[in-house]
């Protein structure tokens, strides 16, 4: 018979090892998604509206980490999510994609940052039940992005020229009813016209103040802060510069070294130099030359260098920085970089990509060299260049020397762009050149505002210039783009009209009975998403009436649905009225939109994260603990309802022991009364 003895490790079971990793699983992940994101909604809810409040903000002392110096007001939601701290790796770089759509909305319309991270958190926990409910997680996505170009497409089509008085409402919304600054950006496109370009700056004084100057602005800025030299408004101001156009982007060995050399020729040998000059104690006749080059982008081949260029700069205080700045993504298919190379009298430095024809060009002077490199440059009287835009003031063939009086050539050109433009319109084709010629015209001819705010301390001018910065941004794109109704109203009412179209649809299919189950489960989850998506704005929508109704929510969302069935325009919470005069550029809900189902998206298809180190891996034990905490939850009623149930039993009981002996009735009378006066 066979030895059957068994050994410890046959009887005892293997125990089980926890490793712990960097991995944290889709589970958790999703539920620290949904976290932050509520973390970030409830902060800037606040200032949610004409009747948030502001949000007060404090900043580090720089020598000492204990002590917070410089207290700031904000009804800015952007601003708020800032300075919003999360000490978690998953939330932190969550607020850090959640801040880039914010971004994305301010660049391009100003207004509805707040709006953008509260319907970001309804929209994801609204599909995230869906999940939960068993819909597929890819089926929710891809009807997620249909939906949302459709409702995109539905809102673009309800847009309108804007007028005079629009731009006035349009103001006046983003201000949350402050009509002194709201007549005064009236007053300045009253003046300027529809194609003025307007910068907010701190006004010294209580006063709010503005003037105005010629030139041309383009939506793009620097490509890194550290080209900034004038640290107070975050800006690289150079006075008299020579502008470098290269026609196509930097991204070969010939192109990178241009570069170098308009460095060197321009800031590198003169600022050599003149420091020579100065050590010799002489006169320092020679200064590094106020440079800006000008591009479509730079590839990742030449960022090696631009690196070690702003990690040089970033090393000076920006005050002592060379005069030098780069600007990328101004376009070329719509011509801007022609204008800007025919106004400042540039010539294009174009890209060769047969070698030997660069070398011709280069001995016929036509290519540029160390020797000829500057007569490449144009000239401007200035420029000014921030995070989101260049301005570029006089630029060298726009005016005669006095300054006033257009040039001939300028003249020229811009008739031929006119004559241009009027032959599309009379065919009505090219309607994307028609578009595009119109915006290079209108900044050819733009004027350009400087607008100081004023206020009574730097916290109340602070407070006041973001919000004024917001409502020139969504003027600029309303008068560019066009104008529709403010306070999501475009919104909900495309979705409404969505979520109806595909109400119908799945009724229609599952009272067909030649419709296949797939077909069916599409029209399903298409409704099931777009209820979603409508959802959302009627959540969004009711925060925003609440106030208004001392937080009544019932008469909240009776007031939307009255705006959205009979009224067919948003009710306005500082008139109390349904005046239409909440106004806001077209764009709004669109620019929010896109960032928004790209954002959820990403989060949807991410399906883990790797943290650092395994130590900042908490989500695990969160979970845990979380469980844990139902758990005990869980124990602690069923126990409160079994100690419930056991003393009524002995009350009973008492209750009939008591009734049998006659002596013990006024004692029990009085013992309940006590009882009573004690509960």
């Amino acid at each position: 018979m066979a030895n059957s003895t068994l050994s410890k490790a046959d009887i005892l079971p293997e125990k089980e090892v926890h490793v712990c990793t960097n991995i944290v699983k889709e589970d958790d992940l999703r539920s620290a998604q949904l976290r932050a994101l509520k973390i970030f909604a409830d902060a800037v809810s606040c200032t949610y509206g004409p009747m948030g409040g502001y949000t007060a903000y404090s900043m580090k002392d720089p020598n000492s980490n204990l002590k917070a110096i410089i207290s700031n007001y904000t009804k800015d939601g952007f601003t708020v999510l800032k300075n919003v701290d999360v000490d978690k790796p998953v939330e932190a770089l969550l607020k850090d994609e959640i801040r880039d759509i914010c971004v994305q909305v301010i660049k391009k319309v100003g207004d509805g940052t707040t709006s953008a991270v509260l319907l970001s958190y309804f929209i994801f926990d609204g599909l995230m039940r869906l999940k939960d409910n068993g819909v597929g997680k890819r089926d929710i996505i891809k009807a997620f992005k249909t939906i949302i170009a459709d409702g995109i497409k539905e809102i673009e089509a309800n847009g309108h020229v804007a007028t005079i008085d629009d731009i006035f409402n349009i103001a006046l919304t983003s201000l949350d009813g402050n009509e002194e600054i709201a007549n005064e950006i009236k007053k300045i496109y009253k003046k300027e016209g529809m194609d003025v370009f307007i910068d907010v700056a701190v006004s010294n004084t209580t006063e709010t103040t503005w003037n105005s100057y010629t030139g041309m602005t383009y939506d793009s800025g620097y490509i890194d802060p550290a080209f900034i030299n004038n640290a107070k408004d975050s800006t690289c101001e150079l006075e008299n510069p020579h502008i470098y156009v290269f026609e196509s982007p930097i991204d070969t060995p010939d192109m990178i070294d241009t570069v170098k050399t308009i460095i060197e020729k321009e800031i590198v040998e003169k600022n050599r130099r003149g420091l020579i000059q100065q050590q010799n104690g002489e006169d320092v006749t020679v200064r590094a030359q106020p440079t800006v080059i000008i591009c479509p982008f730079i590839s990742r081949d030449a960022n090696s260098y631009i690196d070690q260029l702003i990690n040089t700069f970033n090393s000076v205080e920006p005050a002592r920085r060379l005069p030098l700045c780069i600007v990328t993504n101004i376009d070329n298919m719509n011509q801007y970089l022609a204008d800007i190379q025919a106004m400042t009298g540039a010539k294009f430095i174009k890209k060769y990509i047969d070698h030997n024809n660069l070398k011709k060009d280069k001995v016929a002077n036509l290519a540029p060299t160390m020797k000829n490199i500057t007569s490449f440059a144009g000239t401007a009287k200035k420029v000014i260049i921030d995070a989101l835009s260049t301005r570029i003031i006089d630029p060298k063939m726009m005016f005669e020397a006095d300054g006033e009086t257009y040039t001939e050539f300028f003249n020229n050109y811009l008739n031929t762009l006119q004559v241009t433009l009027d032959k599309y319109n009379e065919t009505k084709e090219e309607l994307v050149k028609i578009g595009s010629l119109k915006r290079r015209i209108n900044i050819l001819k733009a004027n350009m505002v400087d607008f100081y705010v004023g206020g009574i301390g730097i916290s109340d001018r602070d407070a006041l210039r973001d919000s004024v910065e917001d409502a020139v941004l969504n003027c600029r794109s309303a008068a560019k783009e066009g104008v529709g109704y403010g306070g999501n109203f475009e919104g909900i009412t495309a979705f409404n009209k969505i979520n109806k179209k595909y109400g119908d649809e799945r009724t229609k299919l599952h009272e067909d009975q030649e419709a296949d189950e797939k077909t069916k489960y599409t029209a399903t989850v298409n409704f099931a998403v777009s209820a979603v998506i409508l959802n959302a704005y009627a959540d969004l929508i009711t925060l925003l009436y609440k106030p208004a109704f001392n937080d009544n929510t019932d008469i909240a969302q009776k007031v939307m649905a009255v705006g959205l069935t009979n009224k067919h325009c948003p009710y306005n919470v500082i008139t109390g009225e349904f005046d239409g005069t909440v106004l806001t550029s077209i764009k709004t809900e669109p620019v929010m939109l896109d960032a928004i189902a790209k954002i959820i998206s990403l989060l949807f298809n991410t399906n883990q994260f790797l943290v650092p180190d395994a130590r900042f891996n908490i989500y695990e034990q969160v979970r845990e603990d979380n469980e844990n905490m139902a758990a005990q939850f869980i124990q602690d009623e069923s126990e409160n309802e079994d100690e419930e149930s056991e003393p009524e039993t002995e009350v009973v009981e008492e209750a009939d022991e008591e009734t049998a002996d006659p002596a013990k009735e006024d004692k029990t009378t009085d013992d309940s009364a006590t009882d009573d006066q004690q509960k």
